[in-house]
């Protein structure tokens, strides 16, 4: 047997950085999946927030982006193939390595995917459609 044959799944290569590619069209429908199993009645709440406490368009699109990226985190041991196999699409890194990557970069990665869709005026696009 020669070094490669000998190394156990643990001592597999881990990449230290990644590289995202760009969200596309298609995207939608894999993020809206694990938003819908991700998400809480809280979320829902921020919507109130528009007619009680007086919020913008724009706080109200961050605190439901953050609320989704907190659940999604939270959910990942119920979601965790779904935002894997999400990630590895987007990533090119295979779904158990992305599980053994260095401590916070799951959420790293949500987080970037998140501020993409951000910056993209999706969340403005959501709110003023009729």
């Amino acid at each position: 047997m020669n070094d490669m044959e000998n190394k156990t799944a643990q001592e597999v290569e881990i990449p230290v950085d990644y590289i995202l590619r760009p969200l596309c069209d298609e995207d939608l429908y894999p993020v809206l999946d694990i938003i819908s199993k991700a998400i809480p009645d809280d979320v829902a709440n921020a919507f109130v927030g528009v007619v009680f406490e007086g919020k913008s368009i724009d706080e109200i699109g961050y605190d439901v982006g953050c609320k989704m990226v907190i659940s999604i985190i939270r959910h990942l041991p119920t979601i965790g193939d779904e935002v894997y196999a999400f990630l590895s699409d987007l990533s090119g890194i295979a779904p158990e390595i992305l599980r053994k990557m260095k401590f916070g970069t799951t959420p790293k990665m949500i987080w970037e995917i998140y501020n993409e869709v951000e910056n993209s005026d999706f969340f403005e696009a959501v709110f003023k459609s009729p």
